[in-house]
């Protein structure tokens, strides 16, 4: 379901569930694992346009957040 970018898409909101449970993404810490994720907030003027995943394997998502 991409949208044209190397790597993007776009989630329709039906698709999207919010919840206060925590949830694992991606697999087991590889062996010798480096620890938890980071997480950034990437701002524009003070709003979040974007959360920004770093896995201790260096592997970087980048939610890119719209508002209505």
């Amino acid at each position: 379901m991409g949208d044209g970018r190397p790597g993007g898409a776009v989630l329709p909101a039906g698709r999207v569930r919010v919840s206060d449970e925590a949830v694992r993404v991606g697999g087991a810490d590889p062996p010798g694992g480096r620890g938890e994720p980071r997480v950034r907030l990437v701002r524009e003027d003070g709003v979040v346009r974007a959360i920004e995943v770093t896995c201790p394997c260096g592997e970087v998502v980048r939610v890119r957040c719209e508002y209505n």
